[in-house]
């Protein structure tokens, strides 16, 4: 699910390679853990790589949501 969220966002990222290896890292985490991994990124980072885990994160959000709305 994460690499999907990433390929629907990656246009919009600034920071692939470091964006890349974050999906990397987390894509077997429950969506809760990614959740918390990305709200914990955010509080950490500065700039435009903030804006890229805030990106990510809304896309996570939203896929979470389409799928509990699917019966």
């Amino acid at each position: 699910m994460l690499a999907e969220c990433f390929e629907n966002v990656a246009p919009y990222i600034d920071h692939l390679g470091k964006i890349k290896e974050f999906v990397e890292l987390n894509k077997d985490k429950s969506n809760d853990e990614i959740i918390r991994i990305l709200e914990r990124r955010i509080e950490e980072e500065k700039g435009t790589l903030r804006t890229d885990y805030i990106i990510l994160l809304n896309e996570v959000r939203r896929r979470i949501k389409r799928e509990q709305m699917i019966p």
